[in-house]
């Protein structure tokens, strides 16, 4: 059995109207197509639908029994295309994706606080992660991508970068650390700084490109949460080693970064999708505004 739309249009139309002549002109269509159409009905579910005369069109029981269900599968057929057409255009639906920890906390709330005004019915579900656990839970989950710090290419994901900042230290706005345009890595191992943990994906970055030159970063702190860093250094305890997109400013007002040197170092933030698959709507409106805010996040890479 294999029943239209159209065909319960022309039925609906027809009992309520008593009129096959009215039904037709609702529907836009000849008498003789909405005849069609209640014939090819009657034939499909095996029984009558209407008595027809000269004169008039009287619904059998048959059509009393089965008006009020050809009205809900009207309704919902109709229901389910305004769904289809608000998700298209983003108006309606859900968007999960993963974030790093650090960018969930200093990048992401002005991407979402955006993203919410202009679509304030899309249903956001958001799950911060350690930065090791992005690629792996993006395979695994249903997210439909992640946004944070990687190193290397993955057969089965595309990389976009987003954002970049310079590896940074990050200070209490003092007289005379505001005054300073950059630090060197010699001009920091004199200070008391606070570091991310050997094992971290920042630190790892930091020794290998300090190795190169023959450096060594041997910090006064180590940290494993970069709010801890940024705390700590809130208090006075050192200089946080951070790329400066970490710094929350809105969270840490008396914090500023200034940028290391020679060697200076940039670490991206990056939009990671699996390939083949295509983003939903919202997750699509999502990434669009993403992609605008943290534009302007960029910091450049030159001196």
């Amino acid at each position: 059995m294999n029943i239209t739309l159209r065909q319960l249009q022309a039925f609906t139309g027809v009992y309520r109207t008593r009129s096959i002549t009215r039904a037709a002109r609702e529907l836009g269509i000849t008498q003789s197509a909405a005849s069609l159409l209640i014939q090819q009905l009657e034939a499909q579910l095996g029984v009558k639908l209407f008595d027809r005369s000269t004169r008039s069109v009287q619904p059998t029981l048959a059509a009393d029994e089965a008006f009020h269900a050809a009205e809900r599968m009207l309704s919902d057929a109709q229901g389910l295309s305004r769904r289809m057409r608000d998700l298209a255009q983003a108006r309606a639906g859900r968007v999960a994706f993963l974030a790093s920890a650090g960018t969930a906390s200093a990048l992401l709330p002005p991407v979402l606080a955006k993203f919410r005004a202009s679509h304030p019915d899309i249903e956001i579900d958001m799950r911060d992660v350690a930065a090791d656990d992005l690629v792996p839970r993006l395979s695994a989950t249903d997210a439909e991508f992640a946004i944070g710090s990687v190193e290397g290419e993955f057969a089965d994901l595309t990389i976009e970068t987003l954002t970049s900042g310079r590896l940074s230290a990050i200070g209490r706005r003092t007289a005379d650390f505001a005054a300073r345009r950059s630090l060197t890595w010699d001009e920091l191992a004199q200070l008391p700084t606070i570091a991310m943990r050997r094992e971290s994906r920042i630190r790892m970055q930091i020794d290998q490109a300090l190795g190169a030159q023959g450096k060594r970063l041997d910090p006064t702190y180590e940290v494993t949460l970069i709010n801890t860093a940024l705390a700590m250094t809130a208090q006075g305890l050192g200089l946080a080693i951070l790329p400066a997109t970490m710094l929350p400013a809105d969270q840490f007002p008396t914090l500023i970064a200034r940028p290391l040197v020679r060697p200076a170092i940039t670490r991206p933030v990056s939009l990671l999708q699996r390939q083949g698959r295509t983003l939903s709507p919202a997750a699509q409106a999502f990434v669009t505004t993403a992609r605008a805010v943290l534009a302007g996040r960029m910091v450049p890479t030159s001196g």
